[in-house]
């Protein structure tokens, strides 16, 4: 899980189909919320677009994002969701932007990539069952 630091606080950030409902819903559609927390130009993905790039649009977003993400990881660790976007703002410094932006995309690839994974269980594994079901999976 990706993680970011603020204020010495370790924050993971995790991303499901939950947070990009929000996200659509606080920041923009899924696409387009992407270019405005990146700051890239839509017309042309390998550029950052410069007048945007550290605006208002553009910090306002990336706020956003990391508090979506940041209070689902505190979440789902069990602690309080209690990030704010002006606590986050002001535990970053200008030079640790694009950082922070590159740990929510790797948050946001994570989640994309595969199906969150069980939690594992405490205890004795029981291999020969786990084998049986495998094959069961396998013959389906």
């Amino acid at each position: 899980m990706a993680t970011i630091t603020l204020k010495g606080r370790e924050i993971p950030l995790l991303f499901t189909a939950w947070e990009m409902k929000q996200v659509g819903e606080e920041i923009a559609p899924f696409g387009k919320a992407i270019d405005m927390v990146t700051g890239r130009d839509p017309e042309n993905d390998d550029k950052t677009d410069k007048e945007k790039y550290g605006s208002a649009e553009h910090l306002s977003a990336v706020s956003k994002m990391i508090r979506i993400m940041g209070n689902a990881g505190l979440e789902e660790a069990g602690e309080t969701p209690d990030l704010t976007e002006k606590f986050i703002l002001r535990a970053v410094r200008p030079k640790d932007l694009a950082m922070l932006v590159n740990e929510c995309m790797n948050a946001l690839n994570d989640g994309m990539a595969s199906e969150i994974p069980p939690k594992e269980e405490n205890g004795p594994v029981d291999v020969t069952l786990e084998e049986m079901n495998k094959k069961k999976e396998a013959e389906s």
